[in-house]
């Protein structure tokens, strides 16, 4: 049996509206569920965007991609956006290959993807 994934919440001062969260270990089967419910208490808050840093995951099965799915869903109904950061070779070559990549927005790091928040979230 595969242990719980961790997750992580780092919050940034100047992106208030956006919930940053670290995950690592194996997601799988397993383990979505509770992470799944995790993150939905976070986001309960007034949080309209998500990051998702997911350079710690070592595994990611067929659901922990609809995990992934399911938050995009939920975060672009409210308007916001879903960053996916430090994503392994072999997760961004599955992104990649099934055409996920064309719904996600993904970036190299944690940094580039709030800069991409604080760029998009600036006044005009």
């Amino acid at each position: 049996m595969t242990s719980a994934v961790q997750l992580d919440r780092h919050p940034d001062p100047t992106l208030p509206d956006t919930l940053i969260v670290t995950l690592g270990g194996e997601l799988d089967y397993t383990n979505t569920t509770p992470l799944h419910h995790q993150v939905l208490g976070l986001l309960e808050g007034d949080y309209r965007h998500l990051v998702l840093d997911v350079g710690g995951l070592t595994f990611c099965d067929s659901t922990g991609i609809r995990i992934f799915l399911a938050l995009r869903t939920l975060i672009t109904d409210r308007g916001g956006l879903i960053v996916l950061s430090d994503l392994s070779p072999q997760l961004r070559r599955v992104f990649e290959m099934t055409g996920l990549a064309q719904h996600f927005t993904l970036r190299p790091s944690r940094a580039d993807a709030l800069v991409l928040l604080r760029t998009s979230s600036a006044p005009s």
